[in-house]
């Protein structure tokens, strides 16, 4: 099988790819084959000729552009993709510190799509607490009193097809708000809490994208 891992890093950001690389070529499905699609505005990075490593150039743009526009950044690399049999996103800034395997690779029940919960939220049960949008008219908006997690951007992914239909939903939605001058409030964070509301994605426990030296009670472990 093979799994297409995105890594998205304009500006200042390239500086963690070496780590990030280094460390998923070791723990990350280990199984499996892998391919790295780097989305950057530097054109000197490491391990840019390896033959696993394909790059597709996107400009760094402002905050909250450069949050918001991440599924069309992913979007550049829509054909490649979906030469994978699944595909991953995890944040830039991220390494790998222990093995990563099947266990986050999502089934039919799951819509085929998995997205890793909040450890800030993780033994919070309270919906009206969770940082939702509320922007009347906004595609990101979630009504009071529903939603039962607080998803996370940085960990994300699913089966090819069925991830890239996500990204494309979500750049649409995302781009008509910001046509009508609607910025949602934690940007493709809140879009990705939307998109998941009356869905069952498979639920990605925190451990495996734990800030840190952070601790979470439940999210025990090395990943």
């Amino acid at each position: 099988m093979k799994i297409g891992i995105i890594y998205i890093a304009t500006g200042r950001y390239i500086c963690f790819w070496k780590e990030f690389y280094k460390t998923a070529k070791k723990f990350l499905f280990p199984s499996h084959e892998k391919e790295f699609f780097v989305i950057t505005d530097n054109e000197h990075f490491d391990f840019k000729e390896n033959p696993d490593v394909k790059t597709f150039y996107y400009p760094k743009l402002s905050w909250p552009m450069a949050g918001l526009m991440k599924f069309d950044a992913t979007l550049k690399a829509k054909n490649e993709i979906l030469k994978c049999d699944y595909c991953y996103y995890f944040n830039a800034n991220m390494k790998f510190i222990d093995y990563i395997g099947d266990e986050i690779i999502p089934k039919e029940e799951h819509e085929n799509l998995a997205i890793c919960k909040w450890a800030s939220y993780f033994n919070n049960h309270n919906n009206l607490e969770f940082p939702y949008d509320r922007t009347p008219g906004c595609w990101a908006n979630i009504p009071m009193g529903e939603g039962e997690h607080y998803l996370m951007a940085g960990l994300h992914g699913g089966k090819s097809d069925k991830y890239i239909e996500m990204c494309e939903e979500l750049n649409a939605r995302t781009n008509e708000d910001i046509a009508k001058n609607l910025i949602a409030k934690f940007h493709d964070e809140s879009y990705l809490n939307r998109y998941f509301l009356y869905k069952k994605p498979l639920l990605i426990n925190p451990r495996y994208a734990m800030p840190e030296k952070w601790k979470v009670k439940g999210c025990e472990g090395h990943k």
